[in-house]
C-alpha cells in the first residue's frame, strides 16, 4: 500500500467531528495524525489489493461488518464478504473502465452470517506505469434504507394487489397535481373506459347525482380543510348507461408535517344492492302498512306507482285492473301520465294484440315491448302513445294466488329499451304487493257486500244477531237486532241487565229463567217472548241459541239469532179470524169443502156438504163412488168425464150438475175444485168446494123463459115499426098530395081571376098557400121526430167546422145577418145527418126568429166538459123568457101564434131528441132583450 495516498471519505463528516479530530492530531506529526484520523474516522474506510486482499480497514467499517476490528478480517480474501459475485465482478468492471465507482449498492455479508446493504464508493490507484497498485473507497450502510424502500414496494404491490383483488373502486387524489386515479374496478364497476376519464377530480364530482352534489362536496371540504384523518359519504353516482348507483364511499386524509392535506385515498362500494334491498323492502312495508290500514285501492296502488318512479329514474308506472268478466282491463293508478291518455285505454280488451297490458294478461305473462313505433302490438295504441313521448312499454300480469289474473303492471320509457335487472326487480316487488292489494280490496268488498247483503236480509227477514261472552258480561247486538228492539244502530254494546229489561214485564221472569237453563243444556235451544220497545210498541220475538263451552265444559259464550215474528203472530192471528169468518161464511151460504184422493178415490167432505146432498149430519161420503151415486142419473156421465179430465189433462174441475136427495127432490150445485200435483206432474189431492145454486139455476131459467119472451115482443116491435114507417110514408105521400093539390088550386084561381080578386080574397087564398106549407113542414117534421133514436145509419167521425159551414150555406141568412165561429170545433163521432138536423134547427131558429135581420148575429163555440163537448148556438135576438124554456122543448109548441109564426113546434124538440138519444144533453139560457144561447152535449169519441 502507497503510505502517501489519502482517501477521500465520499461523505463530509460533520463539522463537530472535524473539529474534534483536528484537536487530537494537533500535537502529531503529519502521518500520525493521517493515522489516527483514518482509524477515528466514523465513516467506514478501506484499501485492497488488486488481488481481493485488505491493505487496511478503520474501525467504522470493522463494526459495521461485525468485527471488534480490522485485525480480524485483513487475512480474509475481499470476495468472501460479497453475497452475490457478480455484484462484485459488475463493480470491478466499472472500476477497470472508469476508474471509480460511486455510490454503487450491493449486498455484504456480516460476521454473523446477516447480511446488510451498503453503498460503495471507490477508485482505483495506480502506479507510474499506469497500473492498478491498490483500490481506496467508502461503504455507507444503506440497509435501512433499502429495507424501507422494500416495505415501500411492498406496500404498493400489496396497494395493487388489493386494488385488483377487492370489488371496491380505489382512487388516489393528489392535491397538490389535482389528479385522480382509479383502478380497474371504476371500469368494471360504472362502464367508464379509464382511458376517457377526466384527469382531475371532475372525473368524480361530474358523476354525482345532482341532488347529492352539494352535500357530498360540502362533507368531504369539511374534512380536508378540518384536522380529519376520515371521510365517509352515502351518495348516487351515474353509470355509462345513464342509470344511478348508490354508493358508500370512505376516504383517508393524508396531510404533511403542518397538518395541511396533501393527498386523499379512498374506496367506493357499490352498496346499489343493499341500497335497493333496503328501499324496497322499505317500499313494501309502507304498502303493505297501507294495505293492513285497509287504505282505499286506488291511494294504494297510487303509491305504489309514486314510489316505484322514486326509485327507478326515467320511468313511468301504470296499473290496469281486470273486469268482472276479466275481458277488459280499466284504469286503476297512472300518476305521471295524463288523464288523456289514461282515459283512452280505459276499458281496452284482452286479446292477443292488444298493446303490451291486454296481450300480457291474455297471454298470462310478461310483454317487453322494447319499441312502441315499431312493434306490431301497438299497432292500434301507438297513436295514443308516442305523441306523450312514450317509446317503450314492459307489461307483467298481476296473478292472484289462485291464479287469476287481476290486472297488469306496466313501465313505460322515453326511449326504446329493455328492462334492466333492477326494473325486473322492481316490476317483481310491484305486482306481489298490486297481486296483494288488489286481493285485499276484493276480499273486503266481497265481505263489505257480503255484510250488507247479511245485514239487508237480517234487515228484509227482521233477523238479529247477537254474541254474549259470559264470563266478561259483554253483549254485542248486530244493527238489525238493535232496530228490532227500536234502538238506534250507533247506540253501541248493551249490558246484559239492560237486554233483560228490553223484555215485557209478563215474560222477563220466564225469559231470564230460560235462558239460564240453556247456558247448560246440550245443543241448540229457542224461546218465545215479547219485548217493549222504547215507543212502548210490543214485538213478538223467535230466539234460537248456541252455546260455546269453556275447556271445563262451562258455557263460555252463547250465540243466538232473534226473528222479530210479530207480523208472523198477527198474520197467524188474522189467519186463524179468517178461517173462522170462511167457516162461518161456509156455513151461512151453504158452502161445503171436500178433499179428493185420485191414487185411492178416498174422499172427504164436511157437513156442510152432508146438507147439500141432503144427508144426515155425519154421514159423509168416504168414496167418490159415493159422491157418484148421489148425483143425478142424466148428469154423472158428465161428472165423471169431468174428474177424468182433471186428472188426466190438469183441468180444473167446474161444473154444474144435479143431486137427487133421499126424498127424491132434485137440487143444483156448482162443483169447483183444483187439482195439486207433485214435481212430476202426478195427482195429488183435489181440493174444492160446493155450493146450493138451485135457486140460482131456477133464476135463470125464469129468465131464459123472459128472455125468449122479450125476443118474441122485439122482433113484434121490430115489426111494428116497419109497418109505422110504411103507414108514415102512406100518410105523408096520401096527406101531401092534397095539400099540393089545394096549393096548386089556390094558385090557379089566383092566377086566373086575379083582376076580380078583392084584396081580402087574395089575402085569403096566400093564408091558404102558407097554411098547406106550414102542414107540409109539419108531416116532415112529424116523419124525421119518429124516425130519430127508432132508425140508426152508420156513425162517422164528422169536423163539426165544416159542418157549420154547410149548414149556414145552407139556410143562405139574408143580407146583413152573420153566422160566426168562435174559436176551433172539434171532430165527433155521429150520424153526420142528425148532427147537422141540430145545428140546421138552431141556427135557423136564430135566423127566423131574429126581429131585425139586417142586425142580427149568430155565434157557434165550443168548450171541453170532461167527457163530451159542449157547443153553444148563441143569438142577438128577443131572447126568452125563464118561465118558457121548458116549453119550447115539447113537440108543437110555439111562443107566438100559428098565424104568425111559420114554426110547426117541432124543431127544438127534434134538436132534443137527437142529442139525448146520443147520450148528450140539451139546455136554454135566455131571457127577454139579451138573446137567446142553445147549449148541448156531444160524447166525445178517439179519433
Amino acid at each position: 500500500m502507497n503510505d502517501d495516498l489519502r482517501i477521500s471519505p465520499p461523505h463530509a463528516a460533520t463539522r463537530a467531528e472535524t473539529a474534534s479530530a483536528e484537536a487530537e492530531l494537533a500535537p502529531l506529526s503529519g502521518e500520525d495524525r493521517l493515522s489516527s484520523f483514518y482509524a477515528g474516522c466514523p465513516v467506514a474506510l478501506f484499501t485492497t489489493t488488486p488481488a481481493g486482499r485488505f491493505i487496511d480497514a478503520n474501525r467504522a467499517f470493522a463494526r459495521l461488518l461485525g468485527y471488534a476490528d480490522h485485525t480480524q478480517f485483513l487475512d480474509l480474501p475481499v470476495p468472501g464478504f460479497y453475497a452475490d459475485q457478480r455484484q462484485r465482478q459488475e463493480i470491478m468492471r466499472i472500476l477497470d473502465q472508469e476508474g471509480a465507482v460511486h455510490g454503487y449498492e450491493v449486498e455484504f455479508l456480516r460476521l454473523d452470517g446477516t447480511r446488510l446493504w451498503v453503498s460503495i464508493t471507490a477508485r482505483a490507484i495506480r502506479d507510474a506505469t499506469g497500473r492498478v497498485a491498490r483500490y481506496e473507497g467508502a461503504l455507507e450502510d444503506v440497509t435501512p434504507r433499502r429495507m424501507a424502500q422494500d416495505l415501500m414496494r411492498l406496500s404498493d404491490q400489496r396497494f395493487h394487489l388489493l386494488a385488483k383483488a377487492t370489488n371496491d373502486t380505489i382512487w388516489d387524489w393528489d392535491f397538490t397535481t389535482g389528479t385522480v386515479w382509479w383502478n380497474e374496478n371504476f371500469e368494471r364497476t360504472f362502464g367508464y373506459r379509464l382511458d376517457d376519464l377526466e384527469p382531475g377530480p371532475e372525473s368524480w364530482t361530474g358523476r354525482i347525482h345532482p341532488d347529492d352534489l352539494e352535500r357530498v362536496s360540502r362533507s368531504i371540504h369539511d374534512a380536508i380543510d378540518g384536522t380529519a384523518t376520515t371521510w365517509s359519504g352515502e351518495y348516487r353516482f351515474r353509470r355509462a348507461d345513464g342509470e344511478y348507483a348508490y354508493i358508500y364511499d370512505r376516504g383517508l386524509v393524508l396531510r404533511d408535517a403542518t397538518g395541511k392535506a396533501v393527498r386523499m385515498i379512498g374506496s367506493m362500494m357499490d352498496a346499489t344492492l343493499q341500497r335497493r334491498q333496503q328501499i324496497l323492502l322499505g317500499w313494501q312495508r309502507k304498502v303493505l302498512e297501507m294495505i293492513a290500514l285497509h287504505q282505499g285501492i286506488e291511494e294504494t296502488l297510487e303509491v305504489l306507482c309514486r314510489d316505484a318512479e322514486e326509485l327507478s329514474a326515467g320511468r313511468r308506472f301504470t296499473v290496469l285492473l281486470a273486469s268482472e268478466d276479466g275481458r277488459r282491463l280499466l284504469h286503476g293508478a297512472a300518476p305521471s301520465l295524463p288523464a288523456s291518455y289514461n282515459k283512452a285505454v280505459h276499458g281496452i280488451p284482452v286479446g292477443p294484440r292488444a298493446g303490451s297490458c291486454g296481450t300480457a294478461a291474455h297471454r298470462r305473462a310478461p310483454v317487453v315491448v322494447e319499441d312502441i313505433a315499431t312493434d306490431p302490438l301497438w299497432a292500434d295504441f301507438r297513436h295514443l302513445a308516442l305523441p306523450l313521448g312514450l317509446r317503450a312499454c314492459w307489461s307483467t300480469p298481476i296473478v292472484s294466488s289462485k291464479g287469476e289474473v287481476l290486472g297488469t303492471w306496466a313501465v313505460y320509457r322515453s326511449a326504446p329499451g329493455a328492462p334492466t335487472p333492477a326494473d325486473e326487480e322492481v316490476v317483481r316487488v310491484a305486482t306481489r304487493l298490486a297481486a296483494i292489494a288488489i286481493e285485499r280490496a276484493r276480499a273486503e268488498r266481497a265481505l263489505r257486500e257480503s255484510r250488507e247483503q247479511l245485514a239487508k236480509a237480517q234487515e228484509v227477514a227482521h233477523l238479529g244477531s247477537w254474541s254474549w261472552d259470559v264470563a266478561a258480561g259483554k253483549l254485542d247486538w248486530s244493527e238489525e237486532q238493535l232496530r228490532i228492539h227500536g234502538l238506534p244502530s250507533d247506540s253501541g254494546g248493551v249490558r246484559p241487565d239492560a237486554a233483560i229489561a228490553c223484555v215485557h214485564p209478563d215474560d222477563r221472569a220466564r225469559v231470564a229463567a230460560e235462558l239460564e237453563a240453556l247456558l247448560w243444556q246440550p245443543g241448540p235451544g229457542e224461546m218465545t217472548y215479547r219485548i217493549v220497545r222504547p215507543d212502548g210498541a210490543t214485538r213478538w220475538v223467535h230466539a234460537r241459541t248456541e252455546v260455546e263451552r269453556a275447556p271445563d265444559g262451562g258455557p263460555a259464550r252463547m250465540l243466538g239469532t232473534c226473528h222479530d215474528i210479530t207480523e208472523q203472530r198477527q198474520a197467524q192471528r188474522a189467519l186463524q179470524e179468517k178461517e173462522e169468518r170462511l167457516r162461518a161464511a161456509l156455513d151461512a151460504s151453504a158452502t161445503g169443502t171436500f178433499r179428493w184422493v185420485p191414487a185411492t178415490n178416498e174422499l172427504d167432505w164436511d157437513e156442510n156438504l152432508d146438507r147439500l146432498f141432503g144427508l144426515p149430519a155425519g154421514t159423509t161420503a168416504r168414496h167418490i163412488d159415493q159422491f157418484t151415486g148421489l148425483v143425478h142419473p142424466d148428469d154423472r156421465e158428465r161428472v165423471l168425464e169431468a174428474l177424468e179430465r182433471c186428472v188426466h189433462d190438469g183441468a180444473d174441475f167446474d161444473l154444474e150438475f144435479r143431486v137427487v136427495w133421499p126424498d127424491g127432490s132434485v137440487h143444483w150445485l156448482l162443483d169447483r175444485g183444483r187439482m195439486l200435483r207433485d214435481a212430476a206432474g202426478r195427482p195429488l189431492t183435489m181440493t174444492g168446494a160446493c155450493t146450493d145454486v138451485t135457486e140460482r139455476m131456477n133464476a135463470e131459467l125464469a129468465l131464459r123463459q123472459r128472455a125468449d119472451e122479450l125476443a118474441r115482443l122485439t122482433e113484434a116491435l121490430q115489426r111494428m115499426n116497419r109497418e109505422l114507417d110504411q103507414f108514415a110514408y102512406i100518410t105523408s105521400h096520401d096527406l101531401k098530395a092534397p095539400l099540393r093539390g089545394i096549393a096548386n088550386l089556390s094558385q090557379w084561381i089566383e092566377d086566373d081571376e086575379g083582376e076580380h080578386l078583392s084584396d081580402v080574397s087574395k089575402r085569403n087564398l096566400e093564408l091558404l098557400r102558407i097554411r098547406v106549407q106550414r102542414m107540409d113542414a109539419l108531416i116532415d117534421a112529424i116523419l124525421a121526430y119518429s124516425r130519430v133514436g127508432r132508425i140508426r145509419v152508420p156513425t162517422e167521425v164528422v169536423a163539426v167546422g165544416p159542418l157549420v159551414d154547410e149548414v149556414v150555406d145552407l139556410l143562405s141568412p139574408p143580407g146583413g145577418f152573420r153566422v160566426e165561429i168562435a174559436g176551433p170545433l172539434p171532430s165527433v163521432v155521429a150520424e153526420r145527418a142528425l148532427l147537422q138536423q141540430v145545428f140546421m134547427n138552431l141556427i135557423g131558429n136564430a135566423i127566423k126568429h131574429h126581429p131585425d135581420k139586417g142586425s142580427g148575429r149568430a155565434v157557434v163555440s165550443c168548450a171541453d166538459a170532461g167527457s163530451h163537448w159542449r157547443f153553444t148556438v148563441a143569438d142577438n135576438g128577443p131572447g126568452i123568457a125563464p118561465r118558457f124554456h121548458d116549453k119550447v122543448f115539447i113537440i108543437f109548441q110555439t111562443l107566438e101564434a100559428r098565424d104568425r109564426s111559420e114554426g110547426t113546434g117541432v124543431g127544438l124538440a127534434l134538436v132534443k131528441k137527437i142529442v139525448e138519444s146520443s147520450g148528450g144533453a140539451v139546455a136554454l139560457d135566455s131571457d127577454v132583450g139579451r138573446g137567446a144561447a142553445f147549449l148541448f152535449t156531444w160524447p166525445k169519441a178517439l179519433v
